[in-house]
């Protein structure tokens, strides 16, 4: 099964060209499903949900779809009493969905917040009850990949090029580690990297990609991640925008290992 991890597309600060290079690409890869892990937007209006839902409609491909803090309004009213509605409304009204296909099982929560007790909102976190929820998904999982996709990052490379606060990561990373999640898929900081935890015997994958096509770069052009399984090992492809086009620029092969017991 091949999956397409794409992130903080920005409809309203993309670029026309990278986009359809974008386009064009997946199609031809051609992926079971296409994972987009937030900041879908720029600035939440209905104009560039539009742009989104456009542009997921064009794919012939199923999109498994997370908001991000973009994906919220700025400060007006709106942002207080409706903070999804427009995300809902053009996207999906789930905000943690889930899929079971193939070898996958896969759950996606919404750590964007309206207001956080820190001064920048941007900022991700994440609530018991979706850890909950969480450990309720992965405990009923029969799929031998087990993957969480949210729009903040946990795991950091050593070049971090942003600032990430992500409230109760530390209860999360026990839940993650308690139900041997293999893959945990973000995006937020425009920079793609993987980064491992072990855990005894237990590995897990922190993979985040770059900016789909937004002309908000930091120290990486726009890039996306194909991921490839089988029942025991995953191929991930980083691939990265350059003249006209994407291609591989690093790419890891990962052996699942055996469940003990």
């Amino acid at each position: 099964m091949k999956i397409a991890h794409i992130s903080d597309l920005h409809f309203g600060a993309h670029d026309p060209a990278v986009l359809e290079a974008l386009m064009a690409h997946l199609i031809e890869a051609g992926p079971h499903l296409v994972i987009a892990s937030g900041d879908i937007t720029q600035s939440a209006t209905e104009a560039e949900f539009a742009a989104a839902r456009a542009f997921f409609d064009a794919l012939p491909i199923e999109v498994f779809v997370i908001p991000g803090n973009h994906d919220l309004p700025g400060m007006d009213l709106t942002r207080f009493l409706n903070p999804f509605g427009r995300y809902r409304r053009h996207l999906i009204d789930e905000l943690n969905p889930e899929l079971a296909a193939g070898p996958v099982h896969i759950k996606g929560i919404n750590t964007a917040r309206r207001i956080l007790p820190h001064w920048n909102w941007a900022n991700g976190a994440v609530s018991a009850k979706q850890r909950r929820e969480i450990a309720r998904t992965f405990e009923a999982a029969s799929a031998p990949w087990r993957i969480l996709v949210l729009h903040h990052p946990l795991m950091s490379p050593k070049e971090f090029p942003l600032d990430v606060a992500v409230f109760n990561k530390r209860p999360l990373l026990e839940t993650i580690s308690e139900q041997r999640i293999d893959i945990v898929l973000a995006g937020h900081q425009h920079h793609a990297y993987i980064e491992t935890r072990q855990e005894e015997a237990h590995k897990t994958l922190f993979v985040s990609a770059s900016t789909g096509m937004s002309t908000r770069l930091r120290r990486q052009p726009q890039g996306f991640n194909l991921l490839e399984f089988t029942d025991t090992t995953l191929r991930i492809d980083q691939l990265r925008y350059a003249d006209g086009r994407f291609t591989t620029f690093e790419a890891l092969t990962h052996v699942k290992p055996a469940v003990s017991g």
